[in-house]
């Protein structure tokens, strides 16, 4: 038997899912693999531990909660904004993302407009698989 893969272990995976019950719409299945530390937080709870365990080479799928993948979703993660004080927010329309910058870190927060009027939009910083239980296949294809 192999090394298994456990917290701080440095992995490359590939993977492929989404919303359970919907096409995988999260694919990463040529190319380089993903290269990520376990317990990182990097990757949804409930990845990070179906990858925990694993060796080199093996493959699986896991059902996770919504609670153990993207979290429930947030109400207020989701607010109306006057197009006037948007960055060219009258060019903004439903399905446009937008990135706003953590101040804690300065990494790039996504977010999406899921809502217009004539002067506002609905920019929701909500995942788009927040509230949704997911379904992956991952395959560990190497680690450091």
């Amino acid at each position: 038997m192999g090394e298994k893969a456990k917290l701080s272990s440095v992995v490359y995976l590939y993977y492929k899912g989404g919303v359970a019950g919907e096409e995988p719409q999260d694919v990463r299945v040529d190319g380089e693999p993903l290269r990520v530390m376990i317990g990182t937080m990097a990757l949804p709870r409930g990845i990070e531990n179906a990858v925990i365990g694993m060796e080199v080479g093996e493959e699986k799928e896991v059902d996770i909660p919504a609670f153990d993948g993207y979290g429930e979703y947030q109400d207020g993660l989701a607010e109306w904004y006057p197009r006037i004080k948007m960055p060219d927010g009258y060019n903004l329309h439903v399905g446009d993302v937008l990135f706003r910058t953590n101040p804690d870190d300065g990494s790039k927060m996504p977010a999406f407009v899921v809502d217009e009027t004539a002067d506002n939009v609905r920019v929701d910083f909500n995942h788009p698989f927040a509230g949704c239980d997911l379904h992956y296949w991952i395959r560990l294809e190497a680690m450091d």
